[in-house]
């Protein structure tokens, strides 16, 4: 086998940018790295990207996908989710803070039961169980109870695949 050559700085760069941020760097990005011959010039490139807004943003789509995040709820009555943009830019947030994952996954179902010191933490918290309501729901349902049942049960599945990688649909007639 023959070692592969590193990849020139431009095409470096362009790569670290596509990968972090989704988003090829601009110009004036392209111009200042080809310009700095410095050894840190690299770490810099990709502290800069890490503390972008864009990486939260292009990180927090995965998660927002798998949770069936959309502005609206249900599917055949297009209801719109009037505040649904808060959860997203929470799960953006929680990536650019570099939350915890284990506070981030605690929020989202439990934020509402937990305490804080401060209230932008409590409201935040609070936010993150979007996570328990955003997605496929049908909200306009003649029969109350069981749309109560198929929400609770979207819940679990949800639950399921997000954090166990099992549907859990079955259950619901088994």
């Amino acid at each position: 086998l023959h070692p592969v050559p590193d990849a020139d700085r431009y095409t470096w760069l362009r790569r670290v940018s596509f990968d972090l941020t989704g988003l090829p760097p601009s110009v004036d990005e392209i111009r200042r790295f080809a310009a700095d011959p410095s050894s840190d010039g690299r770490e810099e490139v990709v502290d800069r990207l890490l503390s972008s807004r864009a990486f939260g943003e292009r990180w927090a789509r995965h998660w927002l996908a798998l949770v069936g995040y959309a502005d609206q709820i249900g599917t055949s009555n297009n209801v719109f989710a009037e505040h649904a943009w808060r959860y997203r830019d929470y799960v953006i947030n929680a990536f650019n803070d570099d939350k915890p994952f284990d506070r981030f996954i605690r929020e989202q179902i439990a934020g509402d039961l937990l305490s804080y010191d401060n209230v932008p933490d409590r409201a935040a918290s609070s936010v993150a169980t979007g996570f328990l309501l955003l997605g496929d729901l049908e909200i306009v349902e003649a029969d109350k109870e069981k749309m109560l049942v198929d929400i609770v049960d979207q819940q679990l599945n949800k639950v399921g695949k997000a954090f166990l990688g099992l549907t859990l649909e079955c259950a619901r007639c088994h």
